[in-house]
């Protein structure tokens, strides 16, 4: 996944917003480069410090605004509240497969790390994946 420093930083800003929460949003783009982030709100009350959902009607409206304009949903960003930013096993059994998941680690409300995951064929576990950063 290739996603500028610019981009980065505003999912890192969001989800340092959302802290204590889980935050989330949508990766727009083509061919495996991030071209555009949207914010969504969690619409989860019970329990959006550890879980995080993004509206479906919202979903939709986002992929098929980016399929008008020529773009697809490459994945979706959360954080991970003092926790590593690794997909735990809500991740693993919500995931969607060919979406790539960028899970920021956001302590004490600072974003500290941030890695990239692709969901196996199997969908028996997740994948770590190379994020490349552009300026």
């Amino acid at each position: 996944m290739k996603l500028s420093q610019q981009l980065l930083h505003q999912i890192h800003q969001h989800l340092e917003a959302s802290y204590p929460n889980e935050g989330c949003g949508v990766m727009l783009g083509q061919k495996g480069m991030v071209t555009e982030v949207i914010s969504a709100d969690n619409q989860r009350n019970d329990s959006a410090r550890n879980r995080y959902l993004i509206d479906p009607l919202i979903y939709l409206k986002i992929e098929r605004e980016a399929d008008k304009r020529g773009l697809q949903v490459l994945g979706i960003y959360h954080s991970h509240p003092d926790v590593a930013a690794r997909p735990s096993q809500f991740d693993l059994d919500h995931a969607w497969p060919d979406f790539s998941y960028l899970i920021i680690s956001v302590v004490k409300g600072k974003a500290v790390e941030s890695n990239s995951w692709r969901l196996r064929d199997d969908r028996s576990a997740f994948d770590q994946e190379a994020v490349e950063l552009s300026a």
